[in-house]
């Protein structure tokens, strides 16, 4: 056959298999790496048809910030898987096109994945309030700090001519930026723990304390996920890190609809209403920008200065309905189409009834 070349790749066992920066080349021959590398380069890419489906299905209107980078992060962990797969595993293939690839698939995820953590933020914190803009600013200072750094001397290392000059700069680079933005989505995720808890002081719904408690958790294992991450770069795990870096995203991802499937018990029970976010301030809590004084249940629905209704379920257990300050509705008037919000962030499931 005109135009095969047989590339011949050495053959290393696994306990001296070298993951670090400092290899260069084709990557050598093991069945159990070269195995993991196809299983978790697999995983990501069917992840990402997978949720590209769900993506267009769950929302309701295809615009808006948590839309988009959503959409974004899940297709740039298959970039950046296919980018990895074309640096270790084929020799010919254009060293600037493979760089390309990972870097813009590594931007997307990172910061992708943060701006999406970003976005849900305002399902449990107030709009109005500084820190959904200080969160913001963060997300941005670290990828111009931190990230334009690390694309530049991955650029670097891997140009052959380069290489040696500055692994020692992207070995001390590497972990930087593995450590920042982990802490960055901590911190993004801890805020949202912290909202979450805020709303399970105010549910008087069984159902939205459990679901509460339940994204917490899903929160946690999210977090518990990048240390898995963190270790393998400070272990000098950077090709199974790299790898698994995918991975990890399109896992987190496929829990970020967890969340969102979540999020429409909540929206069923009552906890958000026009406008959607709960907050505190020294004299209690408020709703709407208004405080939220919390009535005593009886048979009838209750009224409280913030708009929010609460009323028994057939079943006896407390809900809370949006309405508005009209507390002479007549009760076929109680449904409420779902409000911006909802839409935006919950899409068709996110509808309340």
């Amino acid at each position: 056959m005109s135009g095969v070349r047989n590339i011949t790749v050495p053959w290393v066992p696994l306990d001296e298999f070298d993951w670090s920066f400092a290899r260069t080349g084709p990557l050598p021959w093991n069945l159990t790496v070269w195995s993991i590398i196809a299983v978790f380069t697999a995983l990501p890419i069917w992840t990402t048809v997978e949720l590209t489906f769900w993506v267009f299905y769950t929302f309701e209107r295809w615009r808006g910030v948590y839309f988009y980078s959503v959409l974004g992060t899940t297709w740039g962990v298959t970039i950046h898987a296919v980018g990895f797969v074309l640096k270790f595993c084929v020799p010919e293939a254009n060293w600037i096109l493979s760089t390309v690839l990972s870097e813009i698939g590594w931007v997307a995820e990172v910061c992708g994945f943060s701006i999406v953590l970003w976005s849900r933020l305002h399902l449990v914190i107030p709009s109005h309030t500084r820190i959904l803009r200080y969160v913001l600013a963060m997300i941005v200072l670290d990828e111009i700090i931190v990230g334009i750094p690390t694309i530049v001397f991955q650029f670097l290392i891997s140009n052959s001519a380069t290489h040696d000059t500055y692994l020692q700069h992207m070995e001390i680079m590497e972990r930087v930026q593995i450590m920042v933005f982990s802490v960055q989505e901590t911190i993004i995720s801890a805020i949202y723990v912290w909202g979450t808890l805020q709303l399970l002081k105010l549910s008087l719904n069984t159902k939205a304390k459990t679901t509460l408690a339940f994204l917490i958790i899903v929160q946690v294992i999210v977090v518990l996920a990048d240390v898995l991450v963190v270790a393998l770069d400070y272990l000098e795990y950077y090709t199974l890190k790299a790898v698994l870096h995918s991975f990890v995203y399109a896992f987190k991802l496929q829990v970020e609809f967890v969340v969102l499937n979540e999020f429409k018990h909540i929206a069923k029970g009552g906890i958000t209403g026009n406008g959607g976010s709960l907050g505190e301030v020294p004299g209690g809590f408020f709703f709407n920008n208004q405080p939220l004084d919390t009535p005593k249940i009886s048979g009838d629905p209750m009224h409280n200065n913030s708009g929010v209704t609460v009323v028994n379920s057939a079943r006896g257990s407390p809900s809370s309905r949006t309405t508005g300050s009209d507390v002479s509705r007549a009760p076929n008037e109680n449904a409420q189409e779902p409000d911006p919000l909802e839409l935006q962030y919950l899409g068709r499931y996110g509808r309340a009834m």
